[in-house]
């Protein structure tokens, strides 16, 4: 329970949905293991829905935001402003939540995002949710690091 109580702090969902029809998400298909475009006979080709949402917000929550000119001030996340402050856990957890929030609530093919699960190792925090959008429910985890790489 929040202090806030019309808040829910475990289900973050958006207030309005899109009244237009949105048009099939696309985007590049994507190599995680070796941070680049996947080819086929030699040639990048596109994903959709779901697919093409989780390359998206993985390359949402590794952009900082503000530090490319390349992206709109809408797009990446803040989480290295953390960097260097001692805070205890929960503090962490509840910033690392927001500032994953605000970074994905801003594409409109998201509709929630929930479960959020913590996972500490050394100087890494693993962040599980669940993220609902208008093609259905998939599964997340980011990595961030505790300290400047």
């Amino acid at each position: 329970m929040s202090i806030f109580p019309f808040i829910s702090p475990e289900v973050y969902k958006r207030a309005e949905t899109p009244d237009d029809e949105l048009p099939l998400f696309k985007e590049f298909a994507y190599d995680y293991e070796n941070n680049a475009l996947l080819l086929k006979r030699g040639m990048t080709y596109l994903v959709e829905g779901n697919e093409a949402l989780k390359i998206w917000i993985y390359k949402a929550l590794l952009t900082h935001r503000f530090r490319h000119t390349a992206y709109s001030r809408a797009y990446g996340n803040e989480a290295q402003k953390l960097l260097g402050y001692a805070m205890g856990t929960d503090v962490l957890k509840s910033e690392l939540r927001r500032y994953i929030i605000e970074a994905l609530m801003v594409n409109p093919y998201i509709l929630e995002l929930s479960n959020f699960q913590f996972e500490f190792i050394k100087t890494h925090v693993i962040v599980h949710f669940d993220c609902t959008t208008i093609y259905g429910e998939m599964g997340i985890e980011y990595l961030y690091e505790r300290r400047a790489a």
